[in-house]
């Protein structure tokens, strides 16, 4: 065993002797031999690398009625609704994160070899990060979106890398910024050859794991620098409210086309018509973009907690 294993043994055996033992931390710093916040240490490692897994015998009426809700009226294969977090913190995260995960795994575990698409995002990341390493080296995995901004600096919400380390997967990252400076900057991306077999990897994915971004002065694309603050006015003066992939949508759900989309990077969504692509994305700030993306019919599945859910279904049925 290398440190890092002997590492997550030990904080298999703390989370053990807390979760299942019923021991204190005082109790588990003195059969571990190491001091009581090392125990604390130990057990949010076990919870970070889902040693920890929590099973509810009890299904949440009102999550299930809304995803019940969302799939009837957007035709979906599944929606899958988590309890919001009412406190002012990341909770919600890692609830939806445990979700997107539990999907996930359904397709990892499988022992025939698969290839499998990734968007971005903090709930995408979130995700993978919450999956147990599990070895399926005959798997790929492979980015839908450019994992560098236009400043050069690496997209810090790409999962694949972190999923083919957990899982030892083959890898595929797109070699381009999310939006490239202009359109012959962006033939010539797309024309060469290291993109073109990424994007053909792509192609050939069963489903895609997508994060879904709103359109505001708190958008990812705008905070990590992937667009300009001038683009980003670009496309509230196009009426978009929310982006998959990077591809700006109206509240209708239609694609936006302003001369920043000529200039966008990533696979066309509609090439991707094939694949179960699942949206990862929640809270009420995300709900626009999340409609927008369901009345477009770009997904197949959503991940997604109440507080998004329940604007989704008060704006449909005040469209009705």
């Amino acid at each position: 065993m290398d440190k890092y294993d002997l590492k997550l043994d030990q904080a298999a055996r703390a989370a053990w002797l807390s979760y299942v033992g019923g021991r204190t931390q005082d109790e588990i710093a003195g059969q571990l031999g190491v001091s009581r916040p090392g125990v604390q240490r130990l057990l949010a490692l076990a919870r970070q690398e889902g040693l920890v897994k929590v099973h509810i015998d009890h299904p949440l009426a009102g999550c299930m009625a809304m995803g019940e809700a969302l799939v009837t009226r957007f035709g979906l294969s599944f929606c899958d609704v988590v309890p919001s977090d009412p406190a002012p913190h990341d909770n919600g995260l890692a609830f939806l994160a445990l979700a997107g995960a539990e999907r996930l795994s359904r397709y990892i575990d499988r022992s025939e070899p698969l290839t499998l698409s990734l968007g971005t995002g903090r709930v995408v990341r979130a995700t993978v990060e919450a999956l147990s390493r599990t070895e399926r080296p005959q798997h790929r995995f492979v980015s839908l979106v450019g994992n560098v901004a236009r400043d050069g600096s690496a997209n810090r919400y790409d999962g694949v890398m972190v999923l083919a380390d957990k899982t030892g997967a083959e890898r595929f990252l797109l070699p381009a910024p999310v939006v490239a400076a202009s359109v012959a900057e962006k033939d010539a991306l797309l024309a060469q050859h290291l993109v073109q077999a990424v994007s053909a990897v792509a192609m050939e994915a069963e489903a895609g794991f997508i994060g879904i971004g709103r359109i505001d002065p708190q958008a990812t694309l705008f905070q990590d620098h992937f667009i300009s603050e001038a683009e980003l006015r670009e496309l509230l003066d196009a009426g978009a409210v929310g982006e998959l992939l990077g591809w700006p949508m109206n509240a209708a759900g239609e694609l936006v086309e302003c001369p920043l989309t000529r200039r966008i990077t990533s696979l066309p969504l509609r090439r991707l018509a094939g694949q179960t692509l699942v949206g990862l994305a929640g809270g009420r700030d995300k709900g626009p973009a999340i409609l927008a993306a369901l009345r477009g019919g770009w997904l197949k599945g959503l991940v997604t907690d109440e507080a998004a859910a329940r604007y989704i279904v008060e704006q449909a049925e005040a469209s009705s």
